[in-house]
This record gives C-alpha cells, sequence and structure tokens, in this order.
C-alpha cells in the first residue's frame, strides 16, 4: 500500500511539474456557478481523466485566430502532420516549451509539419500577446472553441497529433497514466518533440 501511495506520489509531482490544471472552458465559465464548480472540480482531478478522442475520428473544427482569420480542418491537407498544442498563457509549462515548438516548426515546416497554438483565455489578451512576442511564435495560434473539448485531459498542455486526412493519431503510449494514447499531456523539449515528430513526417 505505502508502495501504491509513492507511485501515484510521484505521478502526481510529474504532472505538476510539467503541465498545469486546465481551467473550465469559455464554455463553462458562462454557465450556472453550480455548473462552472463542478466543472473546475472535474479539470482538477488526477489522471484517472480521460478524453473522448477516438483513434482514426476526424478533427472537426472552425475557429479563427488573433487577426480574425478563419481556420477550420481544411487546412490538415495541406500537411503531413499538424501538432495541436493547447497552452494557457498563466501555464509555466506550455509557455517555457513554446520556443521548442517554435524551432521545430521552423525546422520541419519544409517537409510536412504544421503546428498550431490554442488557448481558451481571452480576457488574458495582454498575456498572450507578451508570451507570444517573448517566445517569438510564428506557427498559427488559434481560439478555443467547445469543439475542441473532447481533445481535452484536465491539464495543459495538451497536445495531439493529426495526419493528413485530419483524422487524430494514436501515438502508441499514454504519457499520463489513465489517459488515453491519443493525448500527449505535459511539456516537452525540443529533442523530445523532434522524436515523437520524425517518427510521423515521412512515415
Amino acid at each position: 500500500m505505502k508502495r501504491f501511495v509513492s507511485v501515484m506520489l510521484c505521478i502526481s509531482l510529474m504532472a505538476s511539474l510539467v503541465s498545469c490544471g486546465k481551467t473550465p472552458t469559455k464554455e463553462s465559465s458562462s454557465s450556472s456557478s453550480e455548473d462552472s464548480t463542478r466543472e473546475t472540480e472535474e479539470s482538477e482531478e488526477t489522471t484517472e481523466t480521460s478524453s473522448d478522442a477516438v483513434t482514426g475520428d476526424p478533427v472537426i473544427f472552425s475557429t479563427v485566430d488573433r487577426d480574425g482569420n478563419t481556420y477550420d480542418e481544411s487546412i490538415f491537407s495541406d500537411y503531413e502532420l499538424t501538432v495541436i498544442n493547447f497552452w494557457e498563457p498563466w501555464c509555466g509549462p506550455c509557455v517555457g516549451e513554446m520556443p521548442d515548438l517554435e524551432e521545430l516548426y521552423e525546422n520541419y515546416s519544409d517537409q510536412g509539419l504544421l503546428i498550431i497554438g490554442v488557448y481558451s483565455e481571452e480576457n488574458m489578451e495582454g498575456d498572450v500577446e507578451a508570451v507570444l512576442s517573448d517566445s517569438g511564435i510564428t506557427y498559427p495560434i488559434l481560439r478555443y472553441t467547445s469543439e475542441f473539448d473532447q481533445y481535452q485531459s484536465g491539464y495543459v498542455p495538451t497536445t495531439i497529433l493529426v495526419d493528413s486526412n485530419g483524422n487524430i493519431i494514436d501515438t502508441g503510449e499514454a504519457y499520463l497514466e489513465g489517459l488515453d494514447s491519443t493525448l500527449i499531456v505535459g511539456s516537452h523539449s525540443y529533442g523530445e518533440w523532434e522524436d515523437i515528430v520524425e517518427q510521423y513526417l515521412g512515415a
């Protein structure tokens, strides 16, 4: 029993070092206080949280970037691999990995890689602007919509991989115990991201 508790504590510590608890989405913030409380509690659950994402299911969405330009799932067909990274400006691990994601984008975009960042905190636009400026981000940054709800883990950053047909990719391993293997939870170094991406580019 003591060993089990120790293992669970280690998992929780690792999660806190590489990810942050996710706040309720825009949709939940406009609901009743009871719903908001319930969703906040759900977002703070341990790694037993799981998504509704299913490998092979098409990722369908329509949203805009910070300049009002429209993006939808048609963009996937132009790239061999799309990395969708859900982040928030208040999340240290999210912000910390963004320069590595930018470097990855710069180095692999000519090989068919697209990276998309998605955030929901529209009341923190000043912070978002500062993060993007400091990190030198050039890949698309889009606004969150409820269509992305099924790809959430309860933590940020959470990342999914999408193929050129718009289908979510099963990475073959769960990045936190209790989560399905379509979700990459937590921040990663440039080398770790490169190892992941190279498995799917030119495959």
